[in-house]
């Protein structure tokens, strides 16, 4: 099954609480809120967008966010929330890239080579290269259309893996 990321979208004032950790992420009814699961897709993506596996500089850093210093006690990998504003940042960002600049970003082998998850360079070879793509350009844009949604609401959210 591997390690699938999953976003879900609340009002920025709960998002803040439980960055702060006032509330517990745990005791939230995450079902209860909009959602989105990009699969095995996300270490793929915020490489694409930041050229590194975590700690992407903002604002496609928020895209997928990975951040090694402000993760939210949350299952076996943590969360990482983004709040409204942020959210506004990485749409913005994410609006300026199209699928010519996304390939133009796309270092398939660099990727191989860094073993980015869901990669196994031992499994994967050169013909895998345009399906690849293809697969993570299909999360890029429901993460885009997501994180529209969440700020025509002016929500913030919590990304993490499962």
């Amino acid at each position: 099954m591997g390690m699938r990321g999953y976003y879900f979208a609340m009002d920025n004032n709960l998002v803040q609480q439980v960055a702060a950790g006032d509330i517990a992420l745990k005791s939230l009814k995450i079902d209860d809120y909009p959602g989105l699961d990009i699969d095995r897709s996300w270490e793929a993506i915020h490489f694409l967008l930041c050229g590194d596996i975590s700690d992407g500089a903002a604002p496609l850093g928020y895209v997928v966010p990975l951040t090694s210093d402000k993760g939210i006690d949350f299952g076996a990998f943590g969360a990482f929330s983004l709040r409204a504003e942020q959210v506004t940042e990485a749409l913005q960002a994410m609006s300026e890239l199209d699928e010519a600049e996304l390939r133009m970003r796309y270092d398939f082998p660099a990727m191989l080579k860094d073993e980015v998850y869901p990669l196994e360079p031992d499994t994967v070879t050169d013909e895998d290269k345009d399906e690849f793509f293809a697969y993570m350009l299909q999360h890029f844009n429901e993460i885009r259309r997501f994180y529209s949604q969440t700020v025509a609401e002016g929500k913030g959210l919590i990304f993490y893996i499962f």
